[in-house]
């Protein structure tokens, strides 16, 4: 069942009500219920890959945004989540993403901001997952310095879609096989598509 911590609501909606009015409606988008629905499905598919691992794991969000999956994860993961690291390009996001995940930010989560293409992961903290969710909303160069930089053995997870006519998109796929192909995916151990009503959402899950 999708259950969701009543201080974890509480925490959302202080940050919806602290945001700006000219920003709020960029942030509402957030909560679409095409975008909730995508961010449950990484979590789905971590619990059942993880299944109750107790191993320490440092998750690293690319395209985190305001930190709604991080929230999820913190709230309903089954596996010992070590750290939390949302990394997004722009100060307003990352200033929200710490809002979003205020109960867990000393000791479990931490917001970035920085180009993805050019962020150097921390040394005591190495990932063992890492997870882009805004593939579309780079360029092939981005993503290839991006992916060059994860340690090999690293669980990776990337979503993006068909979704063309959206302004912000520059690096969209006709098909799950094009996604998989311009994203470096080898041997997965998930891949599927979300079909929602105006495009498909792709992931695909990996080892490097």
């Amino acid at each position: 069942m999708r259950t969701l911590n009543i201080d974890d609501i509480i925490d959302w909606f202080n940050t919806i009500r602290k945001t700006p009015e000219h920003q709020r409606n960029k942030i509402l988008d957030a909560f679409w219920h095409t975008q909730i629905n995508g961010k449950w499905w990484i979590l789905d598919n971590l619990n059942n890959i993880l299944n109750t691992n107790s191993i320490p794991q440092n998750i690293y969000i690319f395209g985190g945004w305001i930190g709604v999956l991080s929230s999820l994860i913190l709230q309903r993961s089954n596996f010992h989540v070590n750290k939390i690291f949302s990394i997004d390009l722009e100060d307003s996001y990352t200033n929200l993403a710490n809002m979003m995940c205020i109960r867990h930010r000393r000791e479990k989560f931490k917001a970035i901001t920085c180009d993805m293409a050019i962020f150097e992961y921390a040394i005591e903290a190495a990932p063992t997952i890492v997870i882009n969710t805004s593939t579309e909303h780079v360029n092939q160069k981005t993503f290839d310095d991006w992916y060059d930089k994860i340690p090999l053995g690293t669980l990776v997870i990337a979503q993006g879609n068909n979704y063309f006519s959206h302004e912000e998109h520059i690096r969209c796929a006709e098909s799950l096989q094009e996604f998989k192909q311009i994203n470096h995916v080898t041997n997965p151990i998930y891949e599927g598509i979300l079909p929602n009503h105006m495009y498909d959402r792709y992931m695909a899950i990996w080892y490097k």
